[in-house]
């Protein structure tokens, strides 16, 4: 027997299977409802696992029952053993893992580990807020804590929806200025033991590209007889593990071209190409980059030994959309080389180089 898939019939769930010989299926809850699409994997593998062990309900009464978020007594119906059925809703715990096996996330990975640590059920709200309660003593930070509630409130509802947390607006990204930019660029020139990164950051500096999207630029996507590159697939990490990744579409599963300035089309020039399908950057051994080895040795001491503040690798982005706002380009043309919306673009960059000055009264 083949394990059971979850389909889809219309707004609903269903599932299809045979069994000795007959077949059987089940419909129930939307479709675009992540629990209750949750829900129906779990039975799935229940309908499989009943199957192999011989221990198969034929009427369908048990599966029925636990959907229904009834105890199933064994004998056709759904009830505590009462006259009152009690309603039963599927652990927290299950519901994350069915979760993270159908769309994995680090995040709720790490939420995941957190619960575990927690080392109480949650059954009622009280403990859903003991849980978030916990979770701040521990320190963890509020965007974290808020981005946890998101998904717990999507697995269970009931326990999560009368939680809120206010988190406050983030500070703009403090782009570097042109000055600390040639003081970089220039220190990983002239560095022994990180010359070999200057090429990869100065990529960043001058694309505005996230970090997996130039992680995993390939010789293929450079076109430098129209000096364009052309961005569609990361190398994203496979679950959390940094010397494991996998190709997929870029974070908004849309193409765009960059354009290629002189600066950087220098670069590339004098690189040596490989096969179309080889990494434009690799380590000295000619592995896949791991930026948080650049992050933590290249970048961090060579901000330390220039006494420039320190500020993530990944603010090369800011600093590359915020000077081309400064230079002139319009901020939606800005929008669509980085693979942001203006909106995002207005929000979040517009006027972090270039300070309005106030008339004097």
């Amino acid at each position: 027997m083949r394990p059971i898939k979850v389909r889809q019939n219309g707004d609903s769930c269903l599932l299809r299977w045979s069994y000795e010989g007959d077949t059987y299926s089940l419909t129930w809850g939307k479709w675009t409802d992540a629990v209750d699409k949750a829900k129906m994997e779990y039975i799935a593998r229940l309908v499989y696992q009943d199957s192999l062990s011989g221990n198969f309900d034929t009427t369908l009464h048990k599966y029925k029952s636990w959907l229904e978020g009834l105890v199933y007594t064994g004998n056709g119906n759904g009830s505590n053993g009462n006259s009152t059925p009690k309603p039963k809703q599927p652990p927290l715990l299950k519901l994350l893992e069915q979760r993270l096996i159908e769309h994995y996330a680090t995040a709720d990975y790490s939420l995941l580990g957190n619960l575990k640590k927690f080392k109480k059920e949650i059954k009622t709200p009280t403990q859903a807020k003991e849980f978030m309660k916990w979770l701040d003593e521990k320190g963890l930070k509020v965007s974290s804590q808020k981005r946890y509630l998101t998904t717990l409130k999507v697995l269970r509802r009931d326990l999560f929806e009368s939680i809120q947390l206010r988190v406050g607006e983030k500070p703009r990204p403090k782009p570097f200025s042109i000055n600390e930019v040639d003081r970089i660029l220039t220190s990983l020139y002239n560095d022994p033991h990180y010359y070999h990164y200057y090429d990869f950051v100065l990529f960043l500096l001058n694309t505005g590209m996230r970090i997996s999207e130039a992680i995993g630029m390939r010789w293929q996507d450079i076109d430098l007889d129209k000096r364009e590159i052309h961005v569609y697939e990361v190398l994203n990490r496979d679950k959390g593990n940094s010397s494991k990744r996998k190709r997929q579409t870029t974070k908004t599963t849309k193409f765009r071209v960059v354009p290629i300035n002189n600066k950087l089309y220098q670069c590339l020039s004098n690189r040596s190409r490989g096969n179309p399908e080889d990494l434009v950057f690799t380590t000295t051994s000619g592995l896949v980059l791991d930026d948080h080895n650049i992050s933590q040795r290249c970048w961090k001491k060579t901000l330390e030994k220039l006494g420039i503040p320190h500020r993530p690798l990944y603010n090369c982005r800011s600093t590359f959309i915020s000077h081309c706002i400064s230079s002139g380009i319009p901020p939606h043309d800005v929008a669509a080389i980085v693979g942001n919306s203006p909106d995002v673009i207005f929000k979040h960059y517009l006027g972090s180089i270039k300070k309005p000055v106030l008339p004097e009264l």
